[in-house]
C-alpha cells in the first residue's frame, strides 16, 4: 500500500479545485457501475497530466486514465491510487486543409467520438461515419483501435502524441504505432494526449447519409438506450462473439441486474443497481459456456480495473 501522507496538498497544488477524495467511479462508466478510487482528478493540461505521472511514479502509486468512461469495468471494491478524468478539450479541434481532397484533424485524447461524427458532417469530411453511434473518447478508440462494420481507427490516424514513460511529449507516427485487433501496443506508463487523423474531403449528402445510416444500424441491432460497456468481447478470427453467445444459449441471461443483452450477446447491460460481480459471473459463464460448446476461448474487449476473470476450467 502506497502512502497517502501529503498529497491532498499536492494534488491540490497541481490540479487546484480539481481534486475528489474516495469518489464513487459508477457515474463516469457508461455500465453506470463502480466503487471509489482513492483520488479522482481532473488535469487540464499536458503541464499538469506530466506532472501527476511525476508524483504517481516517483511515490509508486497506482494510477488509471479515465476518458468517457466506456469499455472499462470498476470492480465494486473501487481502485486504489489515483484516476485521471481527461475531460473533453475547450481547445479548438484543428484542421489543416491540403491542395488535394486530404484534410489532417488534430483532435485531443478526451474529445468525444459523437463530436468527431457532428464535425465531420458538418465540414463535409469523409472517413469517421464508421464512428457514429460508437461511445467512448477518441483516445480509448485509439487505446483499443475501435472500429466496425470493416474498418478501424488505425485506417485514418496520422500519428499520435504521447508522454513517454520519462515524461516527455513524443510524437509517434503512423509507422511507429504498433496496432492490432481492438489494441494498440504501448509501454506501461505511456499516455495518449492528441493526435491527427487523415481524410478527405466528399459530398456532404452521401456523408450524412452514411453516418445516419449506420448509426440507425447500430441502434437497432444494440442496446443503446441501456447503461453497457460496448462490446464485452472480442470477435474471434472468422467469426462472432455475439453469435457464439447466443447460441450457447445465453442471449438474456440474468444475474442480479445484470443482463446478457436480448438485443445484441456480445453486451452485457445494467438493468438498474447491477454490480460489477454480477457481470464478471456473466463473463465467466460465457467463457465457459462457448469453450465447451465451441472449443473457442473469447477473450475480453472490456478493460477490468480492480477485478479480474477465471480461467475457465
Amino acid at each position: 500500500m502506497y502512502r497517502q501522507q501529503g498529497l491532498k496538498q499536492l494534488w491540490g497544488e497541481i490540479c487546484p479545485g480539481r481534486v475528489k477524495q474516495r469518489e464513487r467511479l459508477s457515474p463516469y462508466t457508461t455500465i453506470q457501475i463502480g466503487g471509489e478510487a482513492d483520488w479522482f482528478i481532473e488535469p487540464q493540461n499536458i503541464s499538469e497530466i506530466q506532472q501527476l505521472l511525476e508524483v504517481v511514479r516517483d511515490r509508486h502509486i497506482p494510477w488509471f486514465v479515465l476518458g468517457q468512461g466506456s469499455n472499462v469495468l470498476v470492480s465494486d471494491r473501487g481502485v486504489r491510487g489515483v484516476v485521471m478524468h481527461l475531460k473533453p478539450s475547450r481547445l479548438p479541434i484543428k484542421i489543416k486543409r491540403f491542395k488535394n481532397t486530404q484534410v489532417l484533424v488534430e483532435v485531443e485524447a478526451g474529445i468525444p467520438l459523437a463530436r468527431l461524427v457532428g464535425l465531420g458532417i458538418k465540414n463535409h469530411f469523409k472517413g469517421l461515419e464508421f464512428l457514429a453511434g460508437i461511445p467512448g473518447s477518441i483516445g480509448g478508440a485509439w487505446a483499443m483501435n475501435a472500429g466496425s462494420y470493416g474498418k478501424e481507427i488505425k485506417d485514418i490516424t496520422s500519428f499520435l502524441k504521447i508522454i513517454s514513460p520519462g515524461g516527455q511529449v513524443v510524437r509517434k507516427e503512423k509507422k511507429q504505432l504498433c496496432f492490432s485487433y481492438r489494441a494498440l501496443k504501448m509501454e506501461p506508463d505511456e499516455v495518449i494526449l492528441s493526435g491527427g487523423l487523415k481524410v478527405s474531403l466528399g459530398d456532404a449528402e452521401a456523408i450524412q447519409k452514411e453516418s445516419r445510416r449506420l448509426w440507425f444500424q447500430r441502434k437497432t441491432t444494440q442496446p443503446l438506450s441501456q447503461p453497457s460497456c460496448g462490446s464485452v468481447f472480442k470477435n474471434p478470427p472468422g467469426d462472432f462473439a455475439g453469435r457464439l453467445i447466443e447460441n450457447a444459449g445465453l442471449k438474456g441471461f440474468e444475474r442480479g441486474r445484470a443482463q446478457v443483452s436480448d438485443r445484441h450477446a456480445n453486451f452485457i447491460v445494467n438493468r438498474g443497481g447491477a454490480r460489477a460481480v454480477d457481470v464478471l459471473f456473466l463473463m465467466n459463464l460465457i467463457r465457459t459456456r462457448v469453450r465447451q460448446q465451441f472449443g473457442i476461448l473469447l477473450e475480453p474487449e472490456v478493460r477490468l480495473w480492480g477485478c479480474a476473470l477465471k480461467e475457465p476450467g
